[in-house]
Parts: structure tokens; C-alpha cells; sequence
């Protein structure tokens, strides 16, 4: 692992880019609170302070699951991108914009304290991001109050808990990935010249995060990063085709590698955040926070994240940018099969 330089600088560093990183961010990723200092010690992988529910001593009724409080409005968000009614909601970012007004409207109404305020700058904010004019966004806030009660009814919430019930949707059968389906081609792949410029690029990348460039070059780093994101993407799918992946796993492992690579360099850590310092805690901190909370997919199709990386990091280390992709692919999969179970507790 890179050794790390000037944690302080580097701290100095993120939280000066932090205040701008909401107009330059391909997602708005909200950090949950954890505690990782027992995690790893955990034969379950889950983390000490992960917001679930045997952490709970009241259990959820039958058809509804248990989640912490950020992580239901994330849901309400998620709901409101699938409503029928809501338009122009092309993104994650725009969409957590608008339903966080919402949201604690419809809970100041469950309350009784609802004022016109509030009332107003739900509209405000529905007539901006959904270009409606002021009655039809009259009639989406109290659509938007109804959804939000039919996930979470309030007379079946627990009084005094961060932790809320909310209503299961449609079951979902969630079967584990089909190995069978990939059928590798062994060959070292010669290197390219797309991957010469990747690994150039992360390089300087890497370089620019362990030696804690100054504030001033903070766009600078955003502009290799997205540089070195787009690279990535190229260089990983011609390899995946030479290594004879096809069909609808072909398109999805670089859709899911780009979520990681994000993930990695975008998202606040503890530590210095490039891909040779990915570890347990990283992987545990992805699948647990940031894929169940953050990433809107199909159930069925969370089963594709282990395949997809452990391709990655073999890449990456065929490539050369690793020295060895076992340090990083035996930890995927010991997750594999706990993350299988959660999928199908909070979905089946």
C-alpha cells in the first residue's frame, strides 16, 4: 500500500475542495456516520455502528423493514425519480435537492407544524427543478406528502428512535450472480495505448492526492480525475471484450467500475483515498452506505458488484498498476456471501 504523506495538509486540502464539490460532483454523496474501529474484527462484516435493524430492539411490523433516518429519505428521494407525476428529474443530485424540503414538510405536517413557509418554498422549489406552474405545484406537494406516508405510515413508527419502518415493496427474488456465464479468456492481453494513458493519469492522480497538492490546484486535480475516470472506462471495456465478456454484463462491470472508481477518489475517507489504498474497510463502507443508500438499481442486480470489481482489480493488476490483485480480490469475496443475505433481507 502507498505510504501516506502530510495528513495534515491533506485534510487542509479536502475540506477547503469539500465547499466546492456539490457543482462539481457527477453525484452528491452524503457521508454516513460510522464507526470502523471494530468492523474489521466482525465475522458478519457488518459494521459496529451500521444503521440496521438487529441493532434495534423494536422489530419492524410485517412488510416493512427497518432503516436509519438519512437512509429514508434517500428511499423517499429514490421514489420520487419513478413517480409518474414528477418530471425533469435526471438526476440523483437535482432529485435529493427537491425531496429534502419535501420530506420535512410532510413530517411538519404529520406534527401539526406546518407553516405556509415551508409551504412556499416547496413550491419554489417543485416550479424550478420540475418547470410546473404554482397550482399543479399545490397539487404535487400533496402528492408528495402521500408517498411519503404510504412508505412510512406515521402510526406505525417507533416514538423516540432514529430508525424508521418502511413499507417493502414488491418482493424480489434475489438469486446469486451466475459464474457459469463467464467464461474467461486466460491470455495476458498486450498492454495498449489506452492503457498506457491510464495508467499515466492515475499515476499523476495518486501523486497529486499523497502529496497533498495546494489548495490552488484542487481544480487542476478534478479535471485529471474526470480525465482519468473517462480513460478508465475505455481502457477497462476493451479489456473485458479481450478477456471475452459479452452481453449485458459487459456494459454493466465498467457502469459499476465508474461507481467505484467515484466512490473511491469523490467520497470523504479516513485515509488517503486512491485505488492501491482500497482495503476491507473501503469495501465494507461501499456495499453497506454508499450501494444500498445511494445507488438506484433493480434489487437483482446488486448481485453484479463483487463479479464486476474482482474483473477490475484483476485488471488493474494485469495492467500493472497493482502488483497483485489477490490483496484486494479476496477480500470482495468474503463479502460476497453476506451481501447476498442483506440483498435478500431488505428485498425478498
Amino acid at each position: 500500500m502507498a505510504k501516506k504523506k502530510n495528513k495534515k495538509n491533506i485534510a487542509k486540502r479536502k475540506a477547503k475542495g469539500n465547499q466546492r464539490k456539490a457543482q462539481k460532483r457527477k453525484l452528491r454523496l452524503v457521508k454516513a456516520k460510522q464507526n470502523k474501529k471494530q468492523s474489521q474484527s466482525r465475522h458478519d462484516h457488518l459494521p459496529a455502528s451500521f444503521d440496521y435493524p438487529p441493532l434495534m430492539s423494536d422489530e419492524p411490523p410485517a412488510g416493512f423493514r427497518a432503516i436509519g433516518m438519512s437512509a429514508a429519505m434517500m428511499e423517499f428521494a429514490k421514489a420520487m425519480i419513478k413517480h409518474p407525476d414528477l418530471k425533469e428529474l435526471e438526476s440523483m443530485e437535482k432529485t435529493i435537492g427537491l425531496a429534502m424540503p419535501l420530506w420535512n414538510y410532510a413530517i411538519a405536517t404529520e406534527m401539526g407544524e406546518v407553516n405556509t413557509d415551508m409551504r412556499s418554498e416547496c413550491c419554489k422549489e417543485l416550479q424550478q427543478v420540475c418547470h410546473v406552474n404554482q397550482q399543479e405545484a399545490e397539487v404535487l406537494i400533496d402528492k408528495m406528502v402521500i408517498l411519503k406516508n404510504e412508505m412510512f405510515p406515521p402510526d406505525v413508527q417507533p416514538q423516540g428512535s432514529p430508525i424508521m419502518f418502511m413499507r417493502k415493496g414488491v418482493s424480489h427474488i434475489i438469486a446469486p450472480f451466475n459464474y457459469d456465464r463467464l467464461l474467461l479468456n486466460d491470455e495476458i492481453l498486450p498492454e495498449t495505448e489506452d492503457d498506457r494513458r491510464l495508467l499515466g493519469l492515475l499515476a499523476d492522480l495518486d501523486r497529486m492526492i499523497l502529496d497533498s497538492a495546494e489548495d490552488g490546484d484542487y481544480d487542476s486535480w478534478q479535471e485529471k480525475y474526470h480525465a482519468m475516470e473517462k480513460q478508465c472506462g475505455i481502457a477497462f471495456k476493451a479489456w473485458l471484450a479481450g478477456k471475452g465478456v459479452t452481453g449485458e454484463f459487459y456494459e454493466d462491470c465498467a457502469y459499476l467500475a465508474a461507481f467505484f472508481v467515484n466512490f473511491v477518489y469523490q467520497y470523504g475517507h479516513d485515509n488517503v483515498g486512491i485505488l492501491r489504498n482500497t482495503d476491507e474497510l473501503y469495501f465494507e463502507e461501499f456495499f453497506y452506505d454508499f450501494v444500498l443508500r445511494k445507488v438506484i438499481m433493480e434489487p437483482n442486480e446488486h448481485v453484479d458488484w463483487v463479479p464486476a470489481l474482482r474483473l477490475f482489480f484483476t485488471f488493474l493488476a494485469e495492467k500493472g498498476y497493482l502488483d497483485d490483485a489477490g490483496p484486494y480480490v479476496i477480500p470482495l469475496d468474503t463479502f460476497e456471501k453476506p451481501f447476498l443475505q442483506l440483498l435478500r433481507q431488505e428485498y425478498g
